[in-house]
């Protein structure tokens, strides 16, 4: 009798074991918001030292290692840009609730890209908000060059500290 219940326990915890998996999700959305600050003193008057910029993210989670897909939205007055500015962005994200990633970008302003991309670091922490919502916290620092974003030659490094509520699906 023992011997007919092995299989049937084993088909029980490789069913339970499957749909275990499932149940954390892999994908989920998210929007949010950074709070940007130059680094350096910019001479530059017309150049904002900080601001708010705006984030969609798309982020696929294999366990402790994750990527993020992220666009991230600057106002109009960005830099000396006529138009609002635009940056995708990539972020590869090790860790769960505590993480850090690393991650690279590029700016996208009155019709072209920049001429060579920017890095980052992040950390942050995710917390579960409610239901399938993550909020998540995070802290970057930007190795970024604007010379295509002003009239002047501007190399600054940038710190961002950002939240943003995603939906896990």
């Amino acid at each position: 009798m023992n011997r007919n219940l092995l299989p049937f326990a084993f088909l029980t915890f490789l069913i339970l074991a499957i749909f275990s998996v499932h149940a954390e999700s892999t994908h989920s959305i998210g929007f949010g918001a950074h709070y940007w600050r130059v680094i350096d003193d910019i001479d530059d008057t017309e150049f904002d030292e900080s601001g708010l910029s705006y984030i969609l993210a798309y982020r696929y989670d294999g366990g402790l290692l994750a990527f993020q897909a992220e666009l991230e939205g600057f106002p109009s007055d960005f830099g000396t840009s006529t138009e609002a500015v635009y940056s995708p962005q990539l972020v590869a994200v090790i860790g769960d609730g505590l993480y850090a990633g690393i991650g690279a970008g590029i700016l996208y302003s009155d019709g072209e890209f920049a001429d060579s991309p920017f890095f980052l670091l992040r950390a942050g922490f995710s917390i579960v908000a409610f239901g399938p919502f993550v909020l998540d916290i995070n802290a970057n620092y930007i190795f970024t060059d604007f010379e295509n974003l002003s009239s002047s030659d501007i190399d600054s490094d940038t710190i961002t500290l950002g939240a943003m509520l995603r939906y896990d699906f």
